[in-house]
């Protein structure tokens, strides 16, 4: 091939590249526009029925049709024929296309031809005859497309937060049976263990697998993780070697230590989001402090009040009270006391409830609060409270303080931040209180039960003497101060309060004043979206 053929052939080659890739840009955009029109069809459907897997299904048409866009876009994209006929367009008058088709001839008018023909490319500027354009209607639509593809992923239908909650199980699902597979392989590698202990442990894993694969919800799923954590306490308990049961013990917290802390974090938010929301009703805020103490019989009280008073609420104040409680369920995460919480708030409406469907399921999410279905015995005997320790010499069991008040009367209080304390009353006007740091005591010689949840610990300064500021009145000129002390009792740690009940209760403080106050709505909404962005 001569030096003509190949200079003409070279600057086609360039032309065709530009045009080609204006080509695919537009077709891909028009083919884009259909395929995400069928994305967006995928999505809408799933918001009125339950589609777990649309996500996947709109990514693989995704994946695959953009595949096939760049496939089909180079096939039909112009050929050199195609490209030298574009060309002769912008200016060389068919004289490309005539070169093109006398390229393989040699005769003196074929090379003649070809001669003018390099003359004029050799003037020809492609990068300003041929410019890539971009079709911008259609990127227009591409782009709005997009839009509505993921504003639809944003709105929740029943039908789209069920499949949510089933994508949610699938993905825990799965991981569980990832790690169940990794704890087999590692067991083989633990020394301690002997073959019978090793194949022991396998057995227990491989049963507690086929569950986890044949669980259909969360609520199963729980369960099954449950029976697994005993029979692994129940195979430690039983071992005598130490070092067989530390092996035994590392699988279990390898397992589940990480789903428990997270279940029980996720019930603690549930509960904080709850009491929030609940606490803005007047008619639910003896609920809502039911809830925060923990206390069975004062939550089964709240709930029995709550329900009777119903009969005696306005058809306004019944709407209002289903939509707090239609609002802490779309608040709180566990499926089961959200499902209660919609029944509630569509029952109350006529003036009914199912107080024991309710209590059922807020004890069960303040019993997952309280970690109380994982908890190790281990580190824990002999303790039943947070801080409390038993002493039998030396100091141990100290508690000592000093606390005035008017009135005669005897209290003790015992629990994060409290000590054991006990008041005389010798003279009118006298009495006492011990414990070191936070002292909740009254002059009726009664001090507050605080909550003993497990939690993150906070810190109150200045309180070590017992001389509590929470402990008011004076003591009299003839009056005197007794200081208590135990060589053998609890030794609670007067300085240490659960942060998140210090949160919940100036939250809930906080939000009642500002629903009693007469400040602006606005101003109102501020200080509650505070408060709520500390849980």
């Amino acid at each position: 091939m001569n030096s003509l053929n190949k200079e003409i052939l070279s600057f086609i080659k360039k032309a065709s590249r530009r045009i080609k890739a204006e080509f695919i840009l537009n077709f891909g955009l028009v083919a884009i526009k259909y395929l995400l029109s069928l994305v967006l069809s995928l999505l809408l459907l799933s918001l009125f029925i339950i589609f777990p897997g649309v996500y996947k299904v709109s990514s693989f048409i995704g994946l695959f049709g953009l595949i096939a866009i760049l496939i089909v876009g180079f096939y039909l994209s112009p050929n050199n024929k195609k490209v030298a006929l574009i060309v002769d367009s912008k200016g060389l008058k068919e004289r490309l296309i005539t070169s093109l088709e006398l390229i393989n001839e040699d005769d003196n008018i074929s090379r003649a031809q070809k001669e003018d023909t390099l003359k004029h490319i050799k003037n020809f500027n492609l990068k300003e005859k041929l410019k890539i354009k971009i079709d911008k209607k259609q990127l227009l639509l591409v782009l709005g497309v997009i839009c509505l593809c993921l504003l639809t992923t944003t709105i929740k239908t029943e039908a789209a937060k069920e499949a949510d909650i089933i994508r949610k199980f699938d993905k825990t699902q799965e991981d569980f049976v990832k790690k169940v597979e990794e704890e087999k392989k590692n067991i083989e590698k633990i020394k301690e263990l002997s073959k019978e202990e090793k194949e022991e442990l396998k057995k227990i894993l491989e049963d507690a697998k086929k569950e986890i694969k044949d669980s259909k919800d969360k609520k199963e799923l729980d369960k099954v993780l449950e029976r697994m954590e005993l029979k692994l306490k129940e195979a430690e308990k039983n071992k005598d070697n130490e070092k067989s049961k530390e092996a035994i013990k590392n699988t279990r917290k390898n397992l589940l230590e990480e789903y428990n802390k997270e279940k029980q974090e996720n019930a603690r938010n549930d509960i904080n989001r709850l009491t929030n929301e609940l606490i803005k009703n007047k008619a639910m805020k003896d609920l809502s402090e039911a809830i925060l103490s923990g206390d069975k019989e004062k939550l089964e009280k709240a709930l029995a009040n709550l329900k009777s008073s119903l009969k005696d609420m306005s058809s306004s104040e019944l709407n209002a009270l289903s939509k707090s409680l239609a609002k802490a369920a779309n608040s709180v995460d566990d499926e089961d006391l959200k499902k209660s919480l919609e029944e509630a708030s569509k029952s109350v409406l006529n003036g009914e409830l199912d107080e024991d469907d309710l209590k059922e399921a807020i004890e069960n999410t303040q019993k997952d609060a309280d970690g109380s279905s994982s908890n190790d015995n281990e580190g824990n005997e002999g303790s039943n409270n947070q801080g409390g320790n038993q002493g039998d010499e030396g100091n141990n069991g100290e508690s000592q303080g000093e606390g005035n008040g008017n009135g005669d009367g005897d209290g003790e209080g015992q629990g994060d931040g409290n000590g054991n304390g006990n008041g005389n009353g010798q003279q009118p006007g006298q009495g006492s209180g011990g414990g070191q740091g936070w002292n909740m005591g009254s002059s009726e010689g009664k001090e507050n039960d605080i909550d003993n949840k497990t939690g993150e610990k906070v810190f109150i300064p200045g309180r070590k003497g017992g001389n509590d500021e929470n402990l008011t009145g004076n003591k009299n000129q003839n009056g005197n101060s007794q200081t208590v002390e135990s060589k053998n009792g609890f030794n609670l740690d007067g300085s240490k309060v659960d942060y998140e009940k210090v949160i919940g209760d100036y939250t809930n403080s906080a939000l009642e004043g500002t629903n009693n106050s007469n400040l602006p709505e606005s101003l109102k909404d501020i200080i509650k979206n505070y408060f709520e962005g500390l849980n």
